[in-house]
């Protein structure tokens, strides 16, 4: 399911499987919960993250340039201690790098294949 800024409830969702929810469900799951804010993630944000529903819920997407086609960004979220959130956004790492980073993370033949 993902959240829909527009409707309230659940709906059906327009990509064909699943629901969306809205700003509605996510005030009542908090308070039945007693929670302050939802952390989600696994839904493509091209700035990397979204925060909706006047901050209480946020959607964190880690995947730069998904597919390497779509030309997102990427996130991680530090939560510290008083609740404070930071969004470290990062796109991908230039061509030139993930070339050199492959080599490296290439493991050395075995011996007894030689």
């Amino acid at each position: 399911s993902d959240p829909d800024p527009i409707r309230l409830g659940f709906n059906p969702s327009s990509r064909g499987a699943g629901y969306t929810f809205g700003s509605d469900v996510v005030a009542r799951f908090l308070h039945a919960n007693e929670l302050l804010h939802v952390l989600r993630a696994h839904q493509l944000c091209m700035e990397g993250y979204q925060v909706l529903f006047e901050n209480s819920l946020s959607t964190v997407w880690s995947a730069p340039n998904y597919c390497y086609r779509c030309g997102n960004m990427a996130c991680v979220l530090e939560v510290d201690v008083t609740l404070d959130f930071f969004f470290n956004v990062f796109g991908p790492a230039p061509a030139s790098e993930r070339d050199t980073l492959n080599l490296k993370l290439q493991p050395e033949e075995p011996q007894y294949f030689l």
